[in-house]
């Protein structure tokens, strides 16, 4: 089940990238408190079926852009991933942006492969982005229909 985040979820969400994430890379609780507050620019969905084992963050304007997207080691391979980038990349659609973008970590093969699935191609990279030596490669997507899996 996937549904759009509420207050409510802040802890939740939390403790999804506690699991997900190294310290270094986490967001503060209020970064995250702001991300799931409703805006009309901004999207966070949860997934999970008895709890929240996933999270995907968007903004939009002219470009969507994918914030972030993270599944708990336990859920992963269950498709949770793939539900919140669709229902993205649909709320990218109804808004009108023609492109969403992402960063992701170089070494990150199994986003990467997630990516690329729909349509996603490397149009650039930021060497060492993410510290000790590890880049980061911008990818893009035209959000057209056919970039379901």
């Amino acid at each position: 089940m996937t549904r759009v985040a509420s207050p409510a979820d802040l802890d939740a969400v939390m403790a999804v990238e506690q699991a997900s994430f190294d310290t270094s890379r986490q967001w503060s609780r209020t970064s995250w408190a702001e991300e799931i507050s409703p805006a009309d620019h901004r999207l966070t969905l949860v997934a999970g079926e008895d709890e929240v084992a996933a999270v995907a963050t968007f903004h939009g304007f002219d470009v969507a852009d994918l914030d972030r997207i993270m599944v708990t080691p336990a859920a992963r391979g269950h498709g949770l991933a793939v539900e919140l980038l669709s229902r993205g990349i649909d709320w990218a659609r109804s808004r009108g942006c023609h492109t969403m973008m992402l960063e992701v970590r170089r070494d990150n093969d199994p986003a990467i492969s997630l990516y690329r699935r729909f349509g996603f191609e490397t149009i650039s990279q930021r060497p060492n982005y993410y510290g000790g030596g590890v880049d980061a490669l911008v990818m893009s997507v035209t959000t057209t229909e056919e970039n379901h899996v």
